[in-house]
């Protein structure tokens, strides 16, 4: 499938860590091209490494069941200060300072993808669980030209209790935006990802 364009990343939190808990649907995060500005989602490693066992000097079997340590990174151009505080599991204190340490544990969300085919059909990617990280902040100085910084993040997806840890899903099978929503947050988030979105007013439950 032939992927164009990055419209917009839905991000909705899980209740707590436990592998059976909640999502908190009512804190979801929309970024899109009036929020955040992402640039790029990447998504690696879908499958399992591959291993061949040979048998009468020949290749007999290869192994490779299952899925691989699904992992990625996550670029904006300017993903809200408070928001990206809540993803890395940041605290933020009374004079609205974010604080990271030791004890930090950054929590666990669904992603959702918005992207279309070369025929502008819509294209949905989903990561049912995944975690946050932040490695580098790179400002620099300004010369002829003003410098900006962007925002990269890197994440790690874990297997939903279920077993999913990819989703997928494409418009020109039929399916629709509130169908795969449902797949995978369990019901309708959303029923526009334009500008700051439109909440679902009759959610269906998953």
């Amino acid at each position: 499938m032939l992927l164009t364009g990055l419209h917009a990343v839905l991000l909705v939190p899980y209740t707590s860590r436990a592998i059976d808990s909640d999502l908190d649907v009512s804190k979801y995060i929309l970024l899109n091209g009036s929020n955040g500005g992402p640039t790029q989602v990447n998504i690696q490693n879908l499958s399992a490494t591959q291993t061949t066992q040979y048998g009468g000097d020949s290749a007999y079997l290869v192994i490779g069941s299952g899925n691989g340590q699904v992992s990625g990174s996550f670029n904006l151009l300017d993903f809200p200060f408070d928001k990206l505080n809540s993803v890395l599991g940041y605290t933020t204190d009374t004079n609205g300072i974010a604080h990271h340490g030791n004890k930090t544990i950054a929590p666990y969300y669904a992603m959702y993808v918005l992207s279309h085919d070369k025929d502008g059909k819509a294209a949905w990617l989903g990561l049912p669980r995944v975690q946050f990280a932040r490695g580098d902040v790179n400002p620099q100085t300004n010369n002829d030209n003003t410098v900006t910084s962007t925002d990269q993040l890197t994440w790690r997806g874990m297997n939903r209790e279920d077993g999913d840890i990819f989703m997928q899903g494409s418009e020109k099978m039929k399916t629709t935006e509130e169908q795969f929503q449902t797949a995978l947050f369990g019901k309708s988030v959303l029923t526009s990802l334009e500008g700051a979105g439109t909440p679902a007013t009759n959610p269906s439950q998953g």
